[in-house]
């Protein structure tokens, strides 16, 4: 390499991705009395940047090169160590110090040096490996300049903000898998679908990849995509992690939240078990540099992602995961039984926990399977797919161990498969008079309780954690088949009745979203069960219109709609087209067609819902005047204004006649009411509606609600209209200042508002508007 220069005792190689790791090593040199060079604190803007790095290797005395996968690729890195290695060949200099800090093999040349591993080792000791590979017992100088961002984190700690799910212990093979993910992230287009049959290991591979590029990324997110409808909710819940305003509105938190990671990097989204791409559409984000990786068993994802199948694993891997897990060391007996099961990852795991719990012998074992499969084959030959009966085959031996040592530990497994894949672990014992007697009386006890949930912990049936019981939908679908028809019925009636105790009534109250948030998967998965067996049909069109409301209520229109149609459906079914309760959820249904837009269908709802309604409880019931006040709503949004204004005066005369005129709906109407008269120019009877729904809001709710703020917009602009504009100013200020307060400077309220009374301020004086100011009509209620 020619004469050295006077220059630093180090040069740092390293890739852009790595550049936290390059900064740490280089603190933690300066911090011992070393001198480094590296690109991020001393290549000047403008320099040019072959030359910086030539002159940056020759100055140097040692060269450190921060291994990863992305500095393997880079073409840059290489030339650097390269340069190095021409100079000591043989590496008895020490010129070249390999420091890997995430899970890759050096090739060629450079795989003759033995590097320093930093990966999954703490700070302490990644400074002790560190410090001991560079030290030539060289007396140390007593200051350093400190070359890294201050107070920066150590790379290896991870990402400061994750939810990930916990590392499976035993990881076999897959690093081909774990390389292609990589690519297709760091490389390609940022984002991958990991795709396979169930059981084949997906869930784990992605966990795999979190843990071993953890150092890549400042935020991991781990999101359950199962259920479309619960996807909104868990951005959200980032979203508050990361101190975004919260919104009532959850589209409104998650287009806050991507706007938020648009502007940031270092950020990885796992969205686990996802249906299909539309099952996603709106949910992921387009903008930033951040990674989206994706698992399903649906195929199809290359218009959205790079994808990269998952198959069985090797022979040799089943093999070498069964020599892992259990103590058992014919590898023939081994092939067998993993040829059995057609090595599928799931498979291995349930026969591992199986051989080591019961401590059968090998040869027993593998001859139970193979007659159980036998079994299985001739019993339901069209039943599932291949695959899944080779899974079913080791779970049905556990399973029969669990009936005959633990029969309510079976029961109490049995009801867990009715319900939603990751259960509150309180959830199965929060009524105990809704369970059948014999588990009732079981796990009344706490400590039984997690005894019988420990018993089916060993088995690998279930995953236990503080929080929830994890339970694989395949292990569920096996655990559904071995029970006949009357006795699904009962379990789902069970599933179904466990959900409806807890699930709120009031799901419209923003105070009761957190937990309606944390039931709605079992809520989901109990009712669809409910629905195939039609079982318990009024219990579960109660549940589908509840969990409709609490997502509509959210914002999340487009996944409310599918569930209050099937509430309707089931309900019809089960208690008749002229029942009450079916005219409940024709009405809840046109509520959410309106906010969707499709307003024609929504009248025709709304109009059963009144027909029904009339007959069964009269003219002059409230609920008529409800009915008839949101069949005002969709009237209006048709432009049928005159129709409009006839439905919310009659709903008012019910209202005033039925609760009184200082009820807090009341003053909900006589807001309708003057919305629809501001449209027909009736100004004057506008501002008395509206006024008089403001002092009715004050009473009931205070004066800080967001209500309020909507009341005191809807008052402004008509003062605004009369040319009143100083009494308009007045109001808008205030229904600004409460929707700040209330809602924060993001949501749509606040927009609307800040909208109108900027519009105001720029009118000329004595200027008299003719017309609202177009746009959002976001304050009216």
């Amino acid at each position: 390499m020619g004469g050295r220069l006077a220059g630093p005792d180090f040069f740092i190689s390293y890739a852009g991705s790595d550049r936290d790791w390059a900064e740490w090593i280089a603190v933690q040199l300066e911090g011992a009395g070393f001198s480094t060079k590296y690109q991020a604190a001393d290549f000047r803007p403008g320099r040019d940047f072959v030359r910086e790095m030539h002159e940056g290797l020759v100055s140097a005395e040692r060269t450190i090169v921060v291994l990863s996968p992305a500095y393997l690729r880079s073409r840059f890195g290489e030339a650097e160590w390269r340069a190095v290695f021409a100079g000591d060949p043989t590496g008895e200099k020490g010129l070249l110090i390999p420091v890997r800090v995430q899970p890759c093999e050096p090739p060629g040349l450079l795989a003759t040096r033995v590097y320093v591993d930093l990966v999954e080792a703490s700070e302490v000791v990644a400074r002790k490996k560190l410090l001991a590979a560079v030290d030539k017992e060289r007396p140390r100088p007593s200051a350093a300049v400190f070359p890294g961002r201050k107070g920066a984190r150590f790379p290896g700690a991870g990402p400061a903000v994750s939810n990930l799910p916990a590392r499976i212990p035993v990881f076999t093979g897959r690093a081909d898998l774990i390389g292609a993910v990589y690519e297709q992230l760091c490389t390609e287009g940022r984002s991958a679908a990991v795709h396979g049959l169930g059981g084949i290991g997906k869930t784990t591979l992605a966990v795999e990849y979190a843990y071993r590029f953890r150092s890549d990324y400042e935020l991991v997110w781990w999101i359950d995509a199962a259920e479309p409808a619960t996807v909104a909710a868990q951005l959200a819940q980032l979203g508050r992690r990361l101190g975004l305003p919260d919104a009532v509105d959850e589209r409104d938190a998650v287009s806050g939240l991507f706007a938020e990671l648009g502007g940031r990097d270092r950020w990885l989204l796992v969205y686990d078990n996802a249906e299909q791409p539309s099952s996603l559409a709106g949910l992921i984000p387009t903008a930033g540099t951040g990674h989206v990786l994706v698992t399903s068993r649906w195929p199809d994802w290359r218009a959205h992602a790079g994808t990269v199948q998952v198959q069985v694993w090797p022979r040799s891997d089943s093999i070498a995961y069964l020599l892992g897990r259990t103590t058992h060391t014919d590898e023939v007996l081994l092939g067998e039984l993993a040829e059995l099961v057609g090595d599928l990852p799931l498979a291995m795991e349930e026969a591992a926990a199986y051989l080591t719990m019961t401590g059968e012998d090998l040869g027993v074992y593998v001859g139970l399977v193979r007659e159980r499969l036998r079994e299985m084959f001739a019993t339901a030959p069209d039943a599932g797919g291949e695959d899944q009966r080779r899974v079913a085959t080791v779970w049905t031996l556990s399973l029969d161990q669990v009936h005959a040592l633990e029969p309510m530990a079976e029961q109490l497994l049995t009801l867990l498969a009715f319900l939603g894949p990751q259960v509150p672990r309180d959830l199965p014992i929060a009524n105990l008079d809704l369970l059948p007697d014999e588990l009732g009386a079981a796990v009344a006890d706490r400590l039984n309780y997690n005894r019988l949930l420990s018993a089916i912990g060993r088995y690998a049936l279930v995953s236990l954690g503080p929080a929830e019981v994890g339970m694989h939908r395949l292990v569920q679908a096996v655990v559904q088949a071995r029970i006949d028809q009357h006795a699904q019925a009962s379990w789902v009636s069970t599933a179904v009745n466990v959900v409806r105790g807890v699930f709120p009534a009031d799901s419209w109250e923003a105070a009761r979203w957190s937990e309606c948030e944390r039931l709605l998967p079992h809520l989901l998965a109990a009712c669809e069960h409910a629905e195939r067996s039609r079982v318990h049909g009024e219990q579960a069109g109660w549940l589908l219109a509840r969990a409709s409301t609490y997502l509509r209520e959210r914002g999340q229109y487009t996944q409310a709609e599918p569930l209050a149609r099937r509430a309707l459906a089931v309900i019809t079914t089960t208690l008749g087209a002229d029942h009450l309760e079916t005219a409940s959820r024709h009405d809840e249904l046109g509520r959410v067609l309106q906010v969707l837009g499709l307003l024609d269908e929504a009248r025709t709802q709304y109009e059963l819902a009144l027909s029904i309604g009339l007959a069964a409880l009269g003219p002059a019931h409230a609920t008529i005047g409800a009915w008839r006040n949101n069949l005002g709503g969709v009237l209006k949004d048709l432009g049928r204004l005159d129709e409009a204004r006839t439905q919310y005066e009659l709903a008012l005369s019910i209202g005033l006649a039925a609760l009184g005129p200082d009820y807090p709906t009341i003053g909900a109407w006589h807001g309708n009411l003057g919305g629809v008269l501001q449209d027909l120019g009736r100004l004057d009877e506008a501002r008395t509606q509206y006024k008089r729904a403001l002092s009715i809001g004050l009473s009931a709710l205070g004066p800080d609600h967001p209500d309020i703020g909507i009341r005191r917009g809807n008052l402004g602009s008509v003062l605004q209209d009369l040319g009143r504009l100083d009494e308009a100013r007045t109001q808008y200020e205030q229904a600004l200042s409460i929707s700040l307060a209330a809602l924060g400077p993001d949501h749509r309220q606040v927009r609307t508002v800040r909208r109108l009374l900027d519009q105001l301020l720029k009118l000329p004086p004595g200027h008299n508007p003719d017309l609202k100011p177009e746009g959002e009509e976001g304050t009216h209620e």
